[in-house]
């Protein structure tokens, strides 16, 4: 069936009248490829479309009932060298195909197809012809300040505001470089394609000094994928300003100790603010 189907494909590759695109965008394919938007190296691609053929069943035309995908199939010979394909599964609705762009895949523009099969109700073979552009610069990040002030052994939080630009959702990883100790701490956050998200980060000082440092961002599809923020620490001994601080997280104290800073974050905050 499948040889079948790509027989139809390469003769007629222009005869598209009935797939609808449902995600990453809604759209009805036409003849022309449908241009996707950005992509990042190594992140998969989520295709979602209707069953729907918009014609007629032909075996039983007086039901006047549309016929219906049973299923799409990424045209493998049409995938650029290094990328990765999954077709729908028969039958699911709606019909999903999946698409991993190679980790290594330069910034250009890039074509792939996929074909869809009706296999009992009498609808032809059809090809959706599609485009996307990969470029690692699909991720936008800032910090709401870049400069954090905390106490001694208490928690300075970080807020990272990320907008995603890609078609493809990703997952990304967190960590601190270039700090005067070791500070292990890493923090995993998941961004739906378009989709903007607020991630708090922490850092905790461990002596009495100004720390320039960065906030790395990558993505788990690609090293291509990563931002780097320039970001401050300062870490005083300041009672009222470990007071504030204990308010953010749990200070590193022993336990008689975390109940006392416990209250000194409650008074500072409703009476220091």
């Amino acid at each position: 069936m499948l040889k079948h189907a790509l027989a139809l494909f390469l003769i007629l590759p222009t005869l598209v009248i009935g797939v609808s695109l449902l995600e990453p965008l809604e759209k009805q394919v036409g003849n022309d490829p449908v241009s996707l938007g950005a992509v990042a190296p190594g992140q998969t691609l989520e295709l979602k479309f209707s069953r729907d053929t918009g014609v007629l069943a032909a075996i039983n035309p007086a039901t006047k009932k549309n016929a219906l995908w049973d299923q799409a199939n990424v045209v493998k010979a049409t995938l650029p060298e290094g990328w990765t394909s999954r077709d729908s599964l028969k039958y699911e609705n709606p019909l999903t195909v999946y698409v991993t762009v190679s980790p290594t895949a330069e910034k250009r523009e890039y074509t792939f197809s996929v074909v869809f099969l009706d296999e009992y109700e009498g609808t032809p073979a059809e090809a959706a012809h599609f485009k996307v552009d990969v470029d690692p610069d699909v991720v936008e990040l800032n910090l709401d300040k870049q400069t954090v002030t905390a106490g001694i052994g208490q928690p300075a939080v970080f807020l990272l505001r990320a907008k995603s630009r890609s078609i493809a959702s990703d997952t990304f990883v967190i960590k601190a470089t270039g700090l005067p100790y070791d500070w292990q701490f890493k923090k995993t956050f998941f961004l739906p394609h378009g989709s903007e998200q607020e991630i708090f980060f922490e850092v905790v000082g461990n002596i009495q000094k100004e720390v320039a440092f960065s906030i790395n961002v990558t993505s788990l599809s690609s090293p291509a994928v990563m931002k780097k923020l320039d970001a401050k620490v300062v870490t005083t001994s300041d009672l009222m300003q470990d007071a504030k601080s204990s308010s953010l997280g749990l200070p590193l104290f022993p336990s008689v100790e975390q109940h006392v800073y416990a209250l000194f974050g409650l008074v500072s905050n409703l009476f220091f603010k």
